[in-house]
């Protein structure tokens, strides 16, 4: 069984389309970007990402329908 960091962008993407999810953290976002966590870490914190994440209890998270909007899904 594959577990979720060696799956590729798309299928991690398509597996939390499938899961039902609405918000994604850092670690999701990165990956179905094909970027390193810190680069979404510092954009959360500086506000200059292509998304705005959401801030719940102190935790930025991304919503997936932004993140398949900026991906043009």
């Amino acid at each position: 069984m594959m577990v979720a960091s060696e799956l590729k962008p798309e299928e991690r993407l398509s597996q939390l389309i499938s899961s039902g999810t609405s918000l994604v953290g850092h670690t999701d976002f990165a990956k179905v970007m094909g970027l390193k966590a810190n680069t979404v870490r510092v954009w959360a914190t500086r506000g200059n990402g292509p998304i705005q994440p959401v801030i719940i209890n102190d935790v930025y998270k991304w919503r997936l329908t932004d993140i398949r909007n900026l991906l043009k899904i």
